[in-house]
């Protein structure tokens, strides 16, 4: 099966559409409340239990106790991994249709496997340029600060500013994996491209997230069960952008 991999931006200069994202993610939750509220409680419980468990094992005095709390532990990030994934397709299902290109992305049952894969290995990626970029700077402000330190605290605060810009540029990275097809490098590309051409409007859209998700954490965090998958259908709805000439 064929699966696009080049970043739709070639259609043109694509803009966020931030003030339809609340209304589309609402009608989206409307449309099919318990499976995602069913799917939020999955992800909390087992990122929760799962953790919990692991620790449990890993301050056991038997080795092999320990190893298996090891691999409690990966599975404690692997789990709800899956089970978001699974919230943000559901969520990319529930929103409508809103041009030709939505229409090219393949069906749900078609892509759970190859969207896993694709979804693991742009984590992977993702994961190891953070790392990287994490290690290059603490040995480059250990050798900068043998000589200056004003040279080497320069050198880590613009360091970290572009790593922060970096990450910030990828943070529509999996939504637009899921909702267009696209390999991990073409889907970290795309999401460097509309976070560039939107800045403010992502800043926004970041900060409706983070408060979004803040007050699902009242009442013991029973809330989440409602801003998880309202957060992920926001994303989701993200990722239907629009294109100069064209509504949406």
């Amino acid at each position: 099966m064929a699966h696009s991999s080049e970043p739709t931006t070639a259609m043109g200069r694509e803009r966020l559409p931030l003030s339809t994202v609340l209304p589309r993610a609402w009608r989206g939750f409307t449309s099919a409340p318990w499976p995602c509220v069913g799917l939020s409680g999955l992800i909390l419980s087992s990122a929760a239990g799962l953790g919990t468990l692991a620790r449990e094992l890993q301050a056991n005095s038997s080795a092999w106790i320990r190893h298996s709390g090891d691999l409690v532990w990966v599975l404690s990030l692997l789990v709800p991994l899956i089970l978001m994934l699974g919230l943000l397709r559901l969520a990319d299902t529930l929103l409508p249709s809103t041009g030709p290109d939505d229409c090219d992305v393949p069906q749900a049952k078609e892509r759970i496997p190859w969207l896993l894969r694709q979804s693991v290995a742009l984590a992977l990626i993702e994961t190891l340029i953070l790392l990287g970029g994490i290690t290059t700077l603490r040995g480059l402000g250990t050798a900068l600060l043998a000589h200056s330190g004003v040279l080497a605290a320069v050198a880590l605060l613009a360091g970290g500013i572009a790593l922060t810009s970096w990450t910030a540029g990828q943070v529509l990275a999996l939504p637009l994996l899921i909702h267009h097809g696209h390999r991990p490098l073409a889907a970290m590309e795309h999401s460097r491209k509309l976070v560039q051409q939107n800045r403010l409007k992502v800043l926004a859209l970041l900060g409706l997230l983070v408060g979004l998700n803040l007050i699902g954490l009242m009442g013991a965090c029973l809330g989440l069960l409602l801003t998880l998958p309202l957060s992920a259908l926001i994303l989701m709805a993200s990722c239907r952008t629009q294109t100069p000439w064209r509504k949406d």
